[in-house]
């Protein structure tokens, strides 16, 4: 038998030993996970004693973790925008730089009942968070990747929001004219050196040719009079080093930067 404690000091040893810089807040979520108790619960009781079935489970979840699978995935969801969202390796973990695009989006100047598309929606977390935010709005979502579609539409069901999800590569055939369209593609260059947890994630959804910047180019050649409509809105996510390369890619396609905040670009056609 093991103390709570004790499984706990030596566990966030191995942790950090692995090269992990969260280790201790690792540890506390698995214990919440098998032992089916919240944090401040555990952390009352560190005295308890661990059963063999419990450390049993506990050590396949800290293999899991050693090996750098990202948390998330080992516990199934992620938060984004104060709501839990459904995770797995069909899918890139939501990210906290991506919810400035809810938050800008809550800010724009739109029609009573926007038309808004979500191009790479991934987990869905972007466009289930704008059905929520912007209830009289219709969201349709896009992906290239039926797993990632296949967690989504598990989120918008799990949330209760409606948003039509189709499978293209970016906005070749839109439904509809849109007043915003939101765009977290990949944007990561294949030359770059990434994280051991990012390894896990789904390459589709994390590299880009052209430095990173052959998805983004590609969306703004479909992005036409008959894909936004008159002064609608762009939210493109991407790092800042790149910023300026899309800004002026952006101005070649008829589009004005309004707005940048972190990682977002907000453009508008006039």
């Amino acid at each position: 038998m093991m103390k709570i404690n004790n499984w706990l000091q030596a566990s966030k040893s191995r942790l950090e030993e692995s090269g992990n810089t969260s280790s201790r807040l690792d540890c506390l979520i698995l214990l919440e996970m098998i032992l089916k108790k919240d944090r401040s619960m555990i952390l009352a009781h560190l005295d308890d004693e661990l059963t063999q079935d419990q450390q049993a489970e506990l050590n396949i979840l800290l293999t899991r973790r050693l090996q750098h699978e990202p948390i998330a995935y080992i516990r199934g969801y992620s938060e984004f925008y104060g709501r839990n969202f459904f995770v797995s390796p069909a899918v890139l973990v939501p990210r906290p730089e991506s919810e400035t695009i809810i938050t800008i989006l809550k800010t724009l100047h739109l029609p009573k009942n926007p038309n808004i598309a979500d191009v790479g929606t991934g987990s869905g977390a972007l466009a289930v968070s704008a059905s929520i935010e912007l209830p009289l709005a219709t969201v349709d979502a896009y992906d290239i990747s039926e797993g990632a579609l296949h967690i989504a539409r598990k989120n918008a069901a799990k949330i209760g929001v409606v948003v039509h999800f189709t499978k293209q590569d970016l906005l070749s055939r839109p439904l509809a004219v849109y007043d915003v369209v939101i765009a977290n593609l990949p944007y990561v260059s294949t030359e770059q050196t990434i994280s051991p947890d990012t390894k896990h994630e789904p390459v589709i959804a994390l590299f880009s040719d052209d430095d990173g910047l052959a998805h983004i180019k590609r969306l703004f050649t479909q992005l036409n009079d008959k894909v936004v409509a008159k002064n609608g809105y762009l939210l493109i996510e991407a790092e800042p080093r790149q910023h300026e390369r899309i800004i002026s890619e952006g101005l070649s396609h008829g589009f004005k930067l309004t707005k940048t905040e972190g990682f977002i670009l907000l453009f508008q056609k006039p």
